[in-house]
């Protein structure tokens, strides 16, 4: 049985071919392309039909920002249960997760660790070259989707003596070892991989992917869009919600 991942945040899209008519974009075949006002999207042009340096220099940059350093605990949420049974947890205090951001399914979490990076792979051997250190980092090119990245990761010793080479080797392991009833050990880090923030609440890292493209209420992501904004010398925030009867929503 293969499990299924469902995102309550995915909407189903369309490409919409279009074309530059004087100061505006146009459906290639004709006519406006009729959608909402503040409608947002994104345009795949070839670079070579930018006119301005700068601004393709804006879009195009790399910028690589520290998250999170070496020795930063994390947890990785597992379902360990067998047999069509599901095992209770003894003796370990439960993490203060947010409902809304647990995995369906997770009956246990176990903690891993960031170590130091591995000279063995490529883009690790550059951190060690730079005396950067380990961490986890997210690297930015220009306005497309940021991606994050891990030095080695400590795993428990009775899940491995050696070290895991990335997030993804580490939910690997830990998955062979505890969710013996999955056909598949591959899984999504960005959602069942956990960082604490000074509220001590546990976020999955998928959070600070997607909250460099809005300010968030939370000291690790506001402090990564600094030092992003510091970097690139530019940003453009999702504005912040409308008051509601005198009142602003509360983002958790």
């Amino acid at each position: 049985m293969i499990d299924e991942v469902y995102d309550p945040n995915w909407t189903a899209k369309v490409t919409v071919p279009v074309r530059r008519v004087g100061t505006k974009w146009e459906f290639f075949y004709g006519g406006d392309v009729p959608v909402h006002e503040g409608t947002i999207g994104n345009l795949v042009i070839p670079i070579a039909q930018i006119m301005d340096k700068a601004f393709l220099k804006m879009v195009s940059d790399e910028t690589v920002v520290k998250i999170l350093d070496e020795g930063t605990k994390l947890l990785v949420a597992l379902s360990d249960r067998g047999a069509g049974m599901r095992y209770v947890r003894v003796g370990r205090p439960w993490p203060d997760v947010p409902i809304e951001n647990m995995p369906p399914g997770t009956t246990r979490f176990e903690q891993i660790v960031i170590g130091p990076p591995n000279i063995s792979i490529p883009r690790q051997r550059e951190l060690v070259a730079k005396k950067m250190g380990g961490g986890l980092w997210i690297r930015l090119k220009g306005l497309e989707r940021s991606e994050l990245e891990c030095s080695t990761v400590h795993v428990p010793e009775e899940v491995s003596h050696k070290d895991a080479v990335s997030l993804n080797h580490a939910l690997t392991l830990l998955s062979q070892h505890y969710e013996t009833h999955r056909i598949s050990h591959t899984g999504n880090v960005y959602e069942r991989v956990f960082y604490q923030e000074e509220n001590n609440k546990w976020y999955p890292i998928g959070h600070l992917r997607e909250g460099v493209r809005a300010r968030a209420e939370r000291s690790v992501i506001a402090s990564v869009w600094d030092r992003i904004e510091e970097k690139l010398g530019w940003c453009q925030l999702i504005p912040e919600p409308k008051p509601i009867n005198g009142r602003r929503r509360s983002r958790k």
